[in-house]
């Protein structure tokens, strides 16, 4: 089986284009599970709204699962999913647009910063820089951003990989370039 997830197919960049897995024959869409929501593309963080495409029997056993471990997603946010995939469609190609600003502002600046490596993503709205050079594990290397140059990143560790971190790029340009300011300042310091 294929667990595809793909919440983040509408923020694409570049030459970048989603492909659901689940497309791509008829053999993998037997095996596909896509999960997606409506958290990313229709910036409803948190009203905990998703759903899966998957083969009748596994959609009827998760159907089973999940009848019996969460309760109904509440009335206001189905009402808001039913109006967000009715509704002018255009708004996601404007906050796409305006998340690739940012991330080309982003890449531009942590390329020019010492003793961390960055890949550019494609998708998204995070950046994972790699901070081995650094010589301090995530956990800790967050810790100390946050508490001296408040600097909040996400340790690599939660995504297996304990030399770098994640940073989120759902802010303002300001906040941004401030954040990566103080972020400069730490690595030339360390």
């Amino acid at each position: 089986m294929i667990l595809s997830d793909e919440i983040y197919e509408k923020l694409v960049y570049g030459d970048a284009k989603h492909t659901s897995i689940a497309s791509l024959s008829d053999d993998l869409h037997r095996l596909t599970i896509t999960v997606n929501g409506f958290s990313k593309a229709y910036s409803m963080t948190g009203w905990r709204l998703g759903y899966t495409a998957a083969p009748k029997p596994i959609a009827d056993a998760i159907d089973k699962i999940q009848s019996h471990t969460v309760s109904n997603a509440t009335t206001f946010a189905q009402y808001a999913a039913v109006a967000a995939l009715q509704g002018d469609q255009t708004f996601i190609e404007d906050l796409r647009a305006e998340y690739d600003v940012k991330r080309q502002f982003m890449f531009g600046r942590f390329r020019a910063i010492p003793n961390i490596r960055v890949v550019e993503p494609k998708g998204a709205f995070y950046f994972f820089l790699y901070t081995k050079q650094l010589g301090l594990k995530s956990t800790n290397l967050c810790d100390k951003l946050l508490s001296r140059y408040k600097v909040a990143a996400v340790p690599g560790v939660a995504f297996g990989y304990d030399d770098g971190l994640r940073v989120s790029y759902c802010t303002t340009l300001d906040v941004l370039n401030e954040g990566i300011t103080r972020l400069e300042q730490f690595c030339r310091e360390h």
